[in-house]
């Protein structure tokens, strides 16, 4: 495993469109509030930790306000802290680019985010390739398939 990982894509600022696809999570429907961003879906970072707790996949999140800084922790069980998984309005929003210091488990990672109503969205490929997780698109049905039995693949 890379010691660091880094997105090359450049985070500016970009209109924010509510994600249409369905979202399967081990096989499970799930409704999540995510965005399409520059023809990328944006999930918001705490959501995602917690429908894959319990999985061999799980990580937690913490936030240093002191330093700005997003933890996120492989292995260890998601902490919910209130707010996690409320459905989203289906509006366009206004995303701003998020410059906070992101480490995984104590090493900086580069991976492109945006603050979207105070809450982080996190490119789902740069998450999943981040913690191993397989993710796929099923054009027929309009589906991404997020399974955390599997690996991550490039696409």
């Amino acid at each position: 495993m890379k010691a660091q990982i880094e997105n090359t894509d450049s985070v500016i600022p970009a209109p924010a469109l509510p994600t249409t696809a369905k979202v399967l999570v081990n096989g499970k429907a799930i409704s999540f509030d995510a965005y399409t961003i520059d023809g990328n879906n944006y999930f918001k970072l705490r959501d995602l930790a917690k429908v894959i707790k319990d999985t061999e996949k799980q990580f937690d999140v913490s936030w240093e306000a002191e330093n700005k800084t997003i933890n996120l922790i492989s292995g260890k069980a998601y902490t919910e802290i209130g707010g996690e998984m409320i459905p989203g309005d289906g509006q366009e929003k206004t995303s701003v680019p998020n410059t906070s210091i992101i480490l995984k488990d104590g090493i900086q990672v580069y991976l492109g985010a945006y603050t979207i109503d105070g809450n982080n969205y996190f490119k789902l490929r740069d998450i999943a390739q981040a913690f191993n997780i397989g993710v796929t698109w099923d054009q027929e049905s309009k589906t991404i398939i997020i399974d955390t039995s599997k690996d991550y693949v490039a696409e």
